[in-house]
């Protein structure tokens, strides 16, 4: 065998030679971890993602302690990210219809007892019993027609932040003009009659001074019907009463002759401009919640006094529940913390920060009205206290749950009955069809 290679064979081993490295360099290479420097810092760990939660308030001045109950309770529960948004009373229904059907309504959100119903049957809110059950909020300190009222067909479907008897619960009396006219003011204890005397002798229409100004623009301030010892719709708010019963019927008569009768009330043109501030009303209506407004309207001007809604021809004082609720939206993500948080804002500490902070009117439970704090605001919440505590008040709402639909019928044809510009028994007979038509249509 010869010591010397050909050519070809010296080109092969030549190119066997040059392509051993290229094969080594495309083998995998196990790569081992960096080691931190000695006494380096570890790299932080990813923060787990917040929960998601939303809540629309009442935004309003005094109910700033709504907002401030909310911000404690996401401190309280820093793994919830909340999400919180004011909204004006008076739009918060539709609000809550629109942002239903996108399916966008929030966590927790709050309702006036006129709209509640409606919104429960469209299939807003969850039914809070099973929670209830498992966590009491402290159902016993609930003023118990606050709760009853926040049922629909049986179940509870909010719990309630407020509650007040009407918008025309009490009496304001200017004491200087009663004074002067050596007339005593209204007390809790008068009656109907009484309250009449009080307004013909105090009044001076030529002089554009009036006795008072009630009069029930809305069908739910059934006060004076109930004082009259009938309604202004029957239990099962399924017929109108007022101007198809006789007792009911009475008493629309006897507020529209303050006007067209006695003069002591002011007619659409004089009611124009007219204020109780500025000395032109010797009594004015107004509800427990505006105690402390006013004051402020007043201020030094003269002395004034407030009473309750006089007693009617049946003995007793009516009056209807007004509750506004918080309640959890029916298909949140989120059900054991939105009830959490509606715990809170309807709890005892937030009626009192209701109180004492913001100067609102007392909240629904029995705790925060009996608060010496609350006495000490004005006199005027433990009594009403009291009166819905021992006569029957329960909101006037339709079956049919129309209520903005009834509402708007009995306005638009009432005041022209309660003004005089109709004759009483073919206006009140008006009232009585058209609103019965609308108590007559379904449910929505």
């Amino acid at each position: 065998m010869s010591t010397f290679m050909s050519r070809r064979s010296l080109l092969k081993s030549a190119l066997a030679l040059a392509a051993a490295p290229l094969a080594a360099a495309c083998q995998p290479v196990a790569v081992q971890p960096a080691q931190p420097a000695v006494g380096a810092p570890e790299a932080p760990a990813a923060a787990p993602k917040k929960i998601p939660l939303s809540i629309a308030t009442y935004a309003a001045s005094h109910n700033d302690w709504q907002r401030a109950v909310a911000k404690r309770w996401q401190e309280e529960n820093p793994t919830v990210e909340l999400t919180i948004d004011e909204v004006p009373y008076g739009e918060m229904h539709t609000k809550q219809l629109a942002l239903l059907a996108t399916g966008n309504l929030w966590d927790v959100s709050f309702s006036g007892i006129k709209w509640y119903p409606f919104s429960v049957t469209k299939g807003c809110f969850l039914p809070l019993d099973e929670l209830v059950a498992a966590k009491d909020p402290g159902m016993d300190d609930f003023i118990p027609t606050t709760i009853e009222t926040s049922k629909w067909d049986g179940k509870l479907y909010g719990l309630p932040y407020m509650i007040h008897p009407g918008n025309i619960a009490v009496i304001a009396a200017n004491l200087d003009m009663l004074g002067e006219k050596g007339i005593d003011p209204p007390t809790d204890d008068t009656t109907f009659e009484e309250y009449l005397e009080i307004c013909i002798k105090a009044a001076d229409p030529a002089n554009k001074i009036f006795g008072t100004n009630y009069i029930s623009s809305n069908f739910y301030d059934c006060a004076p019907f109930r004082s009259f010892g009938s309604d202004v719709i029957d239990a099962e708010g399924k017929k109108m009463l007022v101007g198809a019963e006789p007792k009911a019927t009475e008493a629309a008569k006897w507020i529209t002759e303050l006007r067209t009768t006695h003069h002591v009330a002011p007619r659409r043109e004089e009611a124009e401009g007219l204020t109780f501030q500025a000395g032109q009303l010797a009594t004015r209506t107004l509800g427990v919640y505006w105690v402390l407004g006013i004051s402020q309207e007043v201020g030094d001007k003269f002395q004034y006094s407030l009473s309750l809604h006089p007693i009617g021809p049946a003995g007793i004082r009516g009056w209807q529940v007004f509750v506004e609720i918080y309640s959890v939206y029916a298909k949140t993500k989120q059900p054991d913390l939105a009830y959490d948080l509606v715990v809170a804002e309807t709890s005892t500490e937030a009626g009192k920060e209701a109180v004492e902070v913001n100067k609102a009117q007392p909240t629904g439970r029995k705790s925060v009205w009996g608060l010496k704090s609350v006495a000490e605001l004005s006199d005027v919440y433990p009594r009403a206290l009291a009166w819905m505590s021992s006569t029957p008040g329960p909101f006037p709402m339709p079956y049919n749950v129309r209520f903005q639909e009834l509402q708007d019928t009995w306005a638009n044809n009432i005041m022209d009955v309660f003004f005089g510009e109709v004759p009483f028994d073919e206006g009140i007979a008006n009232v009585a069809q058209r609103c019965q038509a609308v108590m007559d249509l379904p449910r929505p």
